[in-house]
């Protein structure tokens, strides 16, 4: 999982005061437990993490239900993480690692250059609020349409029996225009 740990210190650089936070428990060694995968590094004295193979002061667990409301835009609640080893640290810890935030538009810049970068990261911004505000127009109409009392919901026992009714009166109605037809005719004759 060390892979993980040039993405963590990415964002961590791009959070220059939360880095100098970290950088402030030096030496210490957290775990990280996140959707399965598990992290163990060592604080550094520049306020990055490092792989460590050694036992964590520290272990911050996240809990999926923490994952599904970060996911979703929420804060976690005391009962979505759990701290083992050193609370102290934890509790330190925990909100610094809480407040990292990317920003799309520090890369972009250093890419193709400011003026650029932040068009295109406005650009890009634009459209992400598009598309937020079509899903959450379609999933505001599923939840309605569901919510809906008298939704047509049948199972195909009841479709196919409607279906057999349906084609029964059409029978019907074609034998009755056969017989007014017949009817029709036979008042005229005479």
């Amino acid at each position: 999982m060390s892979a993980l740990f040039p993405i963590i210190n990415h964002l961590i650089q791009q959070n220059p005061d939360s880095r100098s936070e970290l950088a402030a428990f030096a030496d210490k060694t957290l775990a990280l437990n996140i959707a399965g995968l598990k992290l163990t590094g060592r604080i550094t004295e520049e306020g990055f993490l490092s792989a460590s193979n050694g036992f964590a002061d520290t272990e911050i667990t996240f809990r999926n239900s923490a994952v599904q409301k970060i996911l979703q835009g929420g804060e976690p609640g005391v009962g979505d993480i759990s701290l083992e080893g050193d609370l102290i640290l934890g509790m330190a810890v925990l909100p610094l690692l809480g407040s990292l935030r990317y920003r799309a538009s520090d890369d972009l810049a250093r890419i193709f250059g400011t003026q650029l970068g932040n068009s295109i990261g406005s650009r890009a911004a634009d459209i992400g609020h598009g598309i937020k505000q079509i899903g959450r127009s379609i999933a505001e109409q599923i939840g309605e349409f569901s919510r809906e009392p008298e939704s047509p919901v049948i199972d195909a026992a009841t479709l196919s029996a409607w279906m057999e009714e349906v084609d029964k009166l059409r029978d019907d109605v074609a034998r009755l225009n056969e017989r007014l037809d017949r009817l029709e005719r036979d008042i005229w004759i005479d």
